[in-house]
């Protein structure tokens, strides 16, 4: 199943982004996920259709991250999304 990239969001609260699901039924509510900055900006860029590797080199660029570093980092935030039942 397909993500549909606008049933989610990002807001910045308190020192924290949290991705909030925004078609919620109410019972039983699910919590908003919060995100580190890198989070926040891998979400942003996937939303945007950039590929794993694409995402890599422009954050791996910018912390100054390995390659497969920051790519293992990346497949971890997915797993975090997966477990929470969001499928990218």
């Amino acid at each position: 199943m397909s993500i549909t990239w606008d049933r989610y969001q990002i807001r910045h609260a308190a020192g924290i982004y949290w991705l909030l699901d925004m078609e919620q039924q109410g019972y039983p509510y699910e919590k908003p996920l919060p995100l580190n900055e890198m989070g926040a900006q891998i979400w942003e860029m996937m939303q945007k259709g950039l590929c794993l590797d694409e995402i890599s080199k422009a954050l791996g660029k910018e912390y100054e991250i390995p390659g497969e570093e920051i790519r293992e980092d990346i497949r971890g935030f997915c797993g975090q999304l997966r477990e929470r039942g969001i499928e990218v």
